[in-house]
């Protein structure tokens, strides 16, 4: 056992030099059996708790929250509910959370039906360019867009919105050069 603890790099060694079981392809089905479940890792990035309060000091307020995203849709609608995006699951609401891709796919009225009505939206899995696209459809609604945003994946985002908001600390230079405004901290 010993032995077949020392440190093998693929990246560094040759195919003569990895370890010996695994130098056979039939060797496999023997090495990946008798394994003991040891545990699983799960790693969450919470939000600022100060995101909750801000999202409800908008909801009060009248201004209405979208949040856009690359997560799959029950990691966004998780956090959503987290930060008072959305509410509770308990309350049996109907959530309005689209795919990017499937939400491009229908019919141009009924996006603009979906983004004219009231309440909040969560798009996810969404690409930079849709970020673009959703802010122009809002613009046409006559909707006054505010995009917040920290990647250069934003900037364009952040360009197209009437006020593009970027973040001071951790955000990038493209971003900060791209907003109108940037948060201290």
């Amino acid at each position: 056992l010993e032995s077949s603890l020392r440190h093998y790099s693929q990246s560094t060694m040759g195919a003569d030099e990895r370890h010996p079981l695994l130098s056979d392809p039939q060797n496999y089905a023997s090495i990946e059996s008798g394994l003991t479940w040891v545990g699983m890792v799960g790693i969450k990035d919470p939000a600022r708790p100060e995101v909750a309060e801000s999202i409800k000091k908008c909801h009060d307020a009248g201004v209405r929250v979208i949040m856009i995203t690359g997560d799959a849709r029950d990691t966004a609608v998780a956090i959503a509910r987290d930060v008072n995006i959305l509410p509770p699951a308990s309350l049996g609401q109907k959530i309005k959370a689209y795919e990017g891709r499937e939400f491009f796919e229908k019919p141009e009225s009924e996006q603009l039906q979906l983004l004219g009505s009231p309440g909040n939206l969560i798009f996810c899995r969404a690409e930079p360019s849709d970020k673009q696209k959703l802010i122009k459809m809002l613009q046409s609604l006559g909707e006054i867009s505010a995009m917040t945003g920290d990647g250069v994946n934003d900037a364009p985002a952040l360009q197209q919105a009437n006020i593009g908001v970027a973040m001071g600390i951790s955000g990038t230079e493209v971003s900060k050069e791209a907003a109108d405004m940037v948060l201290a901290d």
